[in-house]
């Protein structure tokens, strides 16, 4: 707030100001070209609601003791149009109002309301008689229009500030990291909130590409994406991708993006991104694809998935001729470790069956448990005829070794049935049934061996025996 009048050398000039006025441009250079344009000794705008005023007059013609009025209410209204009074000294009904009274010599008065509104006036004052023809009507009514464009230019540039400074305290109150880019991808904006997600600052990851921390499993998708936002045919959408913290994890992160455009040109500007931490839920969803997948007490593939790899396998092969086989697997003489030493012996027993099965076949391969004491394995294979005998010798090795449990040492064994493609078809459950057919010979052999189905496929890809 700037009060008072400075008489000397130059104009004299006060301004006082409140509210939501206190900052407005403009008008003291409205009332020093009003001043000038008109030729008067003073010009003054007055906003209505005691919103402020601003005034400019010549200190060599306005009396010391002059008071302007402040308010429009102490001009006792004006009406909604040019108010001109040319001398005061033959207007005997305003020389009685209580504001000109604080304004001695004041001859020549005219008052303009702000465009056609009665948000405040723009007034002119002198000490000389004058008509408002001679001042300049059309003049003072454009200027009053001038001061009413600024005042709504003011309000609505408050409008924007508080519009902005309301979308700030949104997006930095979030716990989502919002993020303002460009069409290159480079960030122009990142809320506070990314601190707890990637243990940035938000000036160390602004002007920077989000693709630099991108992983690189994800960078391919994500290239996709930002290329169709360079390109404008991005609307809408969303993203999962992991990016790395500042300390060298990766964090799963969905983000919800939206292609924003110039509101002048229509032409597509950048994106806005609001961006939230999935760590826990991606744990959730592997714990329960694991669950749905895996069998709880050895932590193998269960039946579901190895049926699975098992489609995938076939697949391969119609495409690759990749050979593969499929065993079917039984322990020997499990009951007997149930019956003997109860079902917590027999879980630990199956557990490390299941450690000695996964130890003695390549990382590749998968190893599954299909029923109580039933286990399945699915391995690529070369044409070379004794790579499968290996394996299976392998095996029925790695299973004579006795298990040792609370004190006793448990003598168990497996047999093992083996399917192989392409001579076993292609039929999955064709498969399946052969792989079982030879487990049953194994046994009938006297078990703690392997035994091949002997089959050969039809044209359609099943089997025949």
């Amino acid at each position: 707030m700037r009060t008072g009048i400075t008489v000397g050398q130059g104009p004299l000039l006060t301004q006082d100001t409140a509210g939501e006025t206190s900052d407005v441009a403009g008008y003291d250079a409205l009332c020093r070209v009003a001043r000038a344009l008109l030729g008067v000794h003073a010009a003054s705008v007055v906003l209505a609601r005691n919103a402020g005023h601003w005034i400019d007059a010549d200190p060599r013609a306005v009396p010391r003791d002059w008071i302007f009025p402040k308010t429009i209410e102490e001009f006792g209204g004006l009406g909604e149009d040019l108010k001109a009074i040319a001398d005061f000294s033959s207007d005997t009904a305003d020389t009685k109002s209580a504001w000109t009274r604080r304004m001695p010599g004041l001859r020549f008065f005219a008052s303009i309301p702000l465009g056609s509104s009665a948000e405040g006036r723009l007034c002119l004052f002198d000490t000389r008689p004058r008509t408002i023809e001679d001042t300049g009507d059309d003049h003072l009514r454009d200027l009053g229009r001038i001061a009413h464009e600024i005042l709504r230019l003011h309000r609505e540039l408050q409008a924007a500030k508080q519009q902005e400074a309301d979308f700030r305290l949104l997006a930095e109150s979030s716990t989502d990291t919002i993020v303002r880019g460009d069409l290159e991808g480079v960030r122009l904006y990142v809320s506070p909130s990314v601190n707890t997600l990637l243990g940035y600052e938000p000036e160390e990851l602004i002007g920077r590409q989000a693709a630099d921390i991108v992983h690189p499993d994800d960078a391919p998708r994500f290239r996709e994406m930002m290329q169709r936002i360079r390109e404008g045919n991005f609307d809408v959408g969303e993203s999962e991708i992991r990016q790395r913290h500042k300390n060298g994890s990766w964090v799963w992160m969905e983000a919800s993006i939206r292609l924003t455009y110039d509101r002048t040109t229509g032409e597509p500007n950048g994106y806005v991104a609001s961006v939230r931490g999935m760590d826990r839920r991606k744990k959730l969803e592997a714990r329960l694809t694991r669950q749905a997948t895996h069998d709880v007490l050895t932590g193998l593939a269960n039946r579901a998935l190895l049926e699975e790899h098992l489609n995938e396998a076939v697949a391969r092969n119609r495409s690759t001729g990749q050979r593969f086989a499929l065993f079917y697997l039984d322990v020997d003489h499990f009951k007997r470790v149930n019956d003997t030493l109860g079902h917590q012996a027999g879980d630990a027993v199956l557990r490390e069956v299941a450690i000695r099965l996964r130890g003695g076949m390549r990382p590749q391969d998968i190893v599954a448990r299909v029923g109580g004491d039933e286990f399945a394995a699915l391995l690529e294979v070369s044409t070379n005829p004794r790579e499968v005998d290996r394996v299976a010798e392998r095996l029925i090795h790695a299973l004579g070794i006795p298990v040792e449990y609370g004190g006793h040492s448990i003598n168990l064994g497996i047999s093992i049935g083996i399917a192989r493609v392409p001579e076993c078809g292609l039929a999955p459950a064709a498969l399946q049934a052969a792989a079982d057919g030879a487990l049953y010979e194994a046994k009938q052999a006297g078990r703690g061996c392997y035994h091949y189905a002997a089959c050969r496929p039809n044209e359609n890809g099943s089997a025949q025996g």
